[in-house]
């Protein structure tokens, strides 16, 4: 967990001053095996004009800022985002009737850079292809709330018919108010522990989009 974010949101004017600092256009691709049953998913990325400016500078990309990348800074920019800390799931969780499935490590990776912004691809494999007749989940969120996704495509389904992904959004007005909640924990944590010692709350979930995957009986 960012005991450091922890302590930037309590040193805030208020504790309503937390917010995301990156944020993520997100698209999925869900791959199904011969059998119909889903084996992997393709999780694509695309980065505020923000983050993309620094990363472009840090991997010497687009130096004359006319928004596009030569092919020998495209290949600069590969894997930029794909050196995971052990812990760290990726930010995409699937879950198979309520419960979490494990995803392989980051696989068939690319990056681009358009219009000035960065973007990332990386296929995840289920530890086991799961039947997707079930309550099938899919969905992008960072769970200390530093960056925030948002689902901007239709999810594409490859490998099987009889299948439709439908997006769910959540009440984000009702996600603020139980944030704040959380802060005001947090606060009161800080003021008896110290702000070394005070966790800033798994609050990004509560603001996480969804796709559920849902296949016909017999398809």
């Amino acid at each position: 967990m960012r005991n450091w974010f922890a302590a930037l949101i309590l040193a805030a004017p208020g504790v309503a001053g937390a917010h995301p600092h990156v944020f993520v256009e997100t698209g999925f691709e869900v791959i199904f095996n011969d059998a119909g049953l889903i084996e992997a998913v393709r999780v694509n990325w695309r980065y505020d004009e923000l983050t993309s400016l620094y990363v472009a500078e840090e991997r010497g990309v687009d130096p004359d800022f006319d928004g596009e990348a030569t092919p020998e800074e495209l290949a600069a920019l590969q894997g930029f985002d794909m050196t995971w800390p052990e812990a760290f799931e990726g930010d995409t969780y699937l879950t198979v009737d309520g419960v979490r499935v494990a995803l392989g490590a980051p696989e068939e990776v690319s990056a681009g850079y358009a219009e000035g912004k960065v973007s990332s691809s990386h296929l995840r494999r289920l530890a086991e292809p799961v039947d997707p007749r079930k309550v099938v989940v899919l969905s992008p969120y960072d769970p200390s709330y530093y960056s925030a996704y948002e689902i901007v495509s239709e999810t594409a389904l490859t490998g099987r018919e009889g299948c439709r992904a439908e997006l769910w959004v959540p009440d984000y007005d009702a996600a603020a108010e139980q944030l704040q909640v959380a802060l005001e924990e947090l606060m009161g944590d800080a003021q008896a522990q110290g702000f070394d010692e005070a966790e800033f709350p798994p609050v990004g979930d509560m603001f996480a989009q969804e796709v559920r995957v849902a296949c016909d009986a017999g398809s």
